[in-house]
């Protein structure tokens, strides 16, 4: 059995020993070849110890997990971020699709992220990821966002304002783009509802999720039907209905 070369990154001892211990009695399968303090020591320590998952600290003494990350502009480890800090809004690390866990480490999240990490061989593309993040970050919380979708075969970065609507299949959801490209990632709808709900997009319906920008019309008709600016009708819930009211009042 492989085992997984976890390296920890952070400026606390305390925290540092903690994840230690963490990692030795909730991950068997792991191993920690490195604890390291700074961002110059850990970037020593990946290119003498070549880990498979690196545990790196958002904030140290002198500099930032970024600056890390910038001397591997194509990682062959994963990265799981641990952050105490909100100002690195936990948002923009679930619009960017990185992994992160937030300091007190919960041990369990820990041994699944390493699990997880263990699992994925091709390093899902971290630069861009990271490229996506520090974008998002130096955005104002209300304008537009890029989003990073992962479907099985590419890495999608794609701007929310370019989004007209999102269609849920079960656990599948479908991103219609304003080129009249399309995007299907394996995740259910509620979370994008949840992620995008700051963001200008309406739940409709149990299908769709849309985006306020490209509403053109309501038709009431029989159920009612919201029509969008390139015409594609979409059907609205009894349930959403009156939310949908409310927000078209408003516009």
């Amino acid at each position: 059995m492989h085992m997984t070369r976890v390296l920890i990154a952070d400026d606390i001892k305390d925290i540092r020993e903690t994840l230690e211990r963490t990692v030795t009695s909730h991950c068997p399968q792991a191993t920690v070849v490195a604890a390291t303090s700074s961002v110059a020591s850990t970037v020593e320590a990946i290119r003498e110890h070549a880990p498979d998952v690196v545990l790196l600290d958002v904030e140290m003494k002198d500099g930032t997990g970024f600056d890390v990350l910038k001397q591997f502009p194509s990682p062959a480890f994963k990265v799981i971020f641990i952050t105490a800090y909100m100002q690195y809004s936990i948002e923009a690390f679930r619009f960017a699709a990185l992994d992160y866990l937030l300091k007190p480490v919960d041990p369990d999240r820990l041994a699944q992220a390493i699990r997880r990490a263990a699992d994925q061989a091709d390093r899902e593309k971290l630069a861009l990821k990271i490229d996506s993040f520090l974008y998002n970050m130096q955005q104002p919380a209300t304008s537009n966002k890029k989003i990073v979708l992962r479907t099985n075969e590419s890495i999608h970065v794609v701007s929310l304002q370019n989004i007209m609507y999102c269609e849920a299949d079960q656990s599948y959801t479908t991103f219609y783009l304003q080129d009249a490209s399309r995007i299907m990632v394996t995740k259910p709808l509620r979370e994008y509802e949840e992620l995008f709900s700051q963001h200008q997009f309406i739940r409709i319906h149990q299908s769709y999720l849309v985006n306020i920008s490209f509403i053109k019309r309501y038709d009431k008709g029989e159920g009612g039907q919201l029509v969008l600016s390139n015409e594609k009708a979409l059907p609205v819930s009894v349930r959403k209905k009156e939310q949908l009211m409310q927000l078209l009042a408003r516009l």
